[in-house]
């Protein structure tokens, strides 16, 4: 899978994955390129400031957003521990919704939606995984061998939120960039 940020002043357009028309996006969010960058006497450098990708939400489409997240945290300049803690959070979210959004019937999409955005208290990378599954709240007499996943992404995250709808669910997090 390529991720390319497209030149400035062109809007990112999703391509078509070799995965059953899977989509992957990434925008500069501005950054210097081409000629721009060249007239400011800087090397051309493309950040991406945010990543977007759809696939269909069964186990094998995991390890490919494991590597997109990887190659955007890499390239947006993460640190090797805010990547890995990014990897864990984004990495259960999907499984999640892998694991459970679509019980008993097709898979449906799970989207992952990050961004670098800056806060008063510094900067961040927001992420967003949602898919368009059934909540299932956990039942009173169910055995606990799992359950481990959000309170591993409210360890690592600056801030957790999960939204449960009639639409689907919606895990929405910020680490942060400790800048």
């Amino acid at each position: 899978m390529n991720v390319h940020g497209p030149q400035r002043g062109v809007p990112a357009a999703p391509t078509a994955a070799s995965t059953g028309g899977a989509s992957t996006a990434a925008s500069t969010g501005g950054a210097p390129t081409g000629a721009d960058a060249a007239v400011a006497g800087r090397p051309m450098r493309v950040v991406p400031d945010e990543l977007r990708i759809v696939r269909t939400a069964v186990p094998d489409e995991l390890s490919g957003i494991r590597t997109a997240v990887s190659r955007w945290g890499r390239r947006a300049g993460l640190s090797a521990d805010v990547l890995v803690d990014l990897l864990l959070a984004v990495g259960e979210a999907a499984a999640n919704a892998v694991d459970h959004a679509y019980r008993g019937g097709p898979p449906g999409p799970v989207e992952v939606d990050l961004q670098l955005r800056r806060r008063r208290t510094g900067s961040v990378v927001a992420a967003r995984i949602c898919d368009q599954g059934r909540w299932r709240p956990a039942s009173a007499g169910a055995v606990r061998d799992r359950g481990r996943g959000l309170p591993m992404i409210r360890a690592l995250a600056a801030h957790l939120e999960v939204i449960a709808t009639g639409r689907g669910t919606e895990v929405c997090l910020e680490l942060a960039l400790g800048d």
